[in-house]
């Protein structure tokens, strides 16, 4: 046999062997174990919950009492990892004088070594749509709806979503993205390298965001908007542009409007302006940025054009 026929039929082993092992572990069955908590907390005006790597479901109903489901997975071949390593994870709840305080924990013996599972926790709750709420998140998603109460929420390293969330809400967020839907009330955030997407946003929104981007699609009725950002691309896009007053700065990057709106556009050294007034009841729309375009453009041009 010559050398190019034994470097053919290694090559050829060496791919059946290639794809016996990418069959086998192809047919290793992942085990999952999970354990599910159920309770009902009552006469709770505020709820404090606090979340490390664990995703959040909150939605307000019509009930006095709060609803919590718990579930705890944990994912390994091996069955008895799993049934084992599950019992890692836990739940405290405190009740006082009307607060309670739900926090999801890890507890890994000493002696366990390193987690070898793939483990995880969901939280689902239903709470009174006026219960107020303060929230810590890391690691994990957010979801929030049909709240009408004071919400205060701190997170990093996930995604909040909020939908139909009229009262007082206020969030803060590192490294945290936002995507929210029909919100109303006073609307505060705080974003830091974050992408955020407001949409049906009305009431009164004050934002500050760094170094991200921020869509925003503000109803009619929006009451007043002010926006502080620097290095965030931002994109405006109202239904109709004679529904708001405009004052817009951007500092060392342009203002982009349609056409017929370019003479309200002026520059001042390093400074672009628009200032646009169409009537002088309409809610006023204040937006100021430094480093990254703003692009005002109508809802209507954008769906023409294949956006979102």
């Amino acid at each position: 046999m010559n050398r190019f026929s034994r470097y053919k039929l290694a090559g050829t082993w060496l791919l059946r062997l290639l794809f016996f092992t990418q069959y086998t572990l192809a047919q290793t069955k992942v085990q999952v174990v999970s354990k599910t908590v159920e309770r009902e907390l009552t006469d709770i005006s505020r709820l404090i919950i606090n979340a490390n790597k664990a995703d959040v479901s909150v939605k307000g109903w019509n009930k006095p009492g709060i609803s919590l489901k718990i579930r705890f997975v944990a994912k390994h071949p091996d069955r008895a990892v799993a049934e084992r390593e599950v019992d890692y994870l836990g739940y405290d709840v405190r009740t006082k004088s009307g607060t309670g305080e739900l926090t999801n924990r890890y507890t890994i013996p000493q002696t366990a070594g390193k987690v070898q599972s793939a483990l995880s926790v969901s939280l689902e709750l239903l709470v009174p749509q006026r219960c107020a709420l303060g929230i810590t998140s890391s690691f994990g998603d957010l979801d929030l709806s049909d709240l009408g109460g004071e919400v205060v929420v701190k997170y990093e390293f996930g995604k909040l979503t909020i939908n139909n969330l009229t009262g007082k809400t206020t969030a803060t967020s590192a490294y945290g993205d936002l995507d929210g839907v029909n919100t109303a009330g006073q609307l505060t955030l705080k974003t830091d390298k974050a992408n955020v997407l407001l949409r049906g946003l009305s009431g009164n929104a004050n934002l500050q965001c760094r170094y991200g981007k921020l869509t925003l699609r503000p109803d009619a009725d929006l009451s007043a908007l002010t926006v502080a950002a620097t290095r965030t691309d931002i994109l405006l896009l109202p239904r109709r542009l004679d529904d708001f007053r405009y004052d817009v700065r951007n500092t060392y990057a342009d203002i982009l409007v349609p056409d017929a709106l370019r003479e309200s556009l002026g520059k001042f050294v390093n400074k672009a302006v628009f200032d646009y007034e169409p009537n002088p009841r309409k809610p006023l729309l204040r937006i100021d940025n430094a480093y990254s375009p703003i692009s005002i453009q109508t809802l209507s041009t954008v769906d023409m054009a294949g956006g979102k």
